[in-house]
């Protein structure tokens, strides 16, 4: 057997996160129709990376400022959203869920849970936590 090639490694990758974000979509589309992609994005990833600011938001998720200001502004208006001035630069809105937030984002991180132990569930434990440091280094070093 040959080496696969970084191309071939990244394509399964990509396919695999494919799989996962459209069976992870499904079901929230059912549990909470009331929820853009877009919304649903914001959302966990505040609640992964609490405090970071609508600028940094912007730039991770390569939407307008427009587009974005919509999103938190809907997200904020159903009260699972709050904007906390920095304690840096109070000019600077931080994002962090509200408790409301933080349950409906835990809700949603057990459904990926959910999503992402069916799509693993062939592999062996050990395989999977290789893959994990193996993901966690290539990052890493290509920072």
């Amino acid at each position: 057997m040959t080496a696969p090639s970084s191309v071939e490694i990244f394509d399964s990758l990509h396919d695999l996160l494919h799989l996962f974000r459209t069976r992870t979509r499904n079901h929230i589309e059912i549990l909470h129709p009331e929820l853009t992609l877009n919304e649903m994005r914001v959302l966990m990833y505040t609640g992964r990376s609490a405090g970071i600011t609508q600028k940094e938001m912007i730039a991770r998720s390569h939407t307008d400022k427009a587009q974005m200001a919509r999103i938190l502004a809907g997200l904020e208006n159903r009260d699972l959203l709050e904007r906390i001035p920095s304690d840096s630069d109070k000019r600077v809105r931080c994002l962090s869920l509200s408790a409301e937030g933080r349950k409906l984002f835990a809700q949603l991180r057990d459904l990926q849970h959910q999503v992402g132990s069916e799509l693993l569930k062939n592999l062996p434990m050990n395989v999977q936590k290789q893959m994990l440091r193996a993901f966690q280094q290539a990052c890493r070093e290509a920072s």
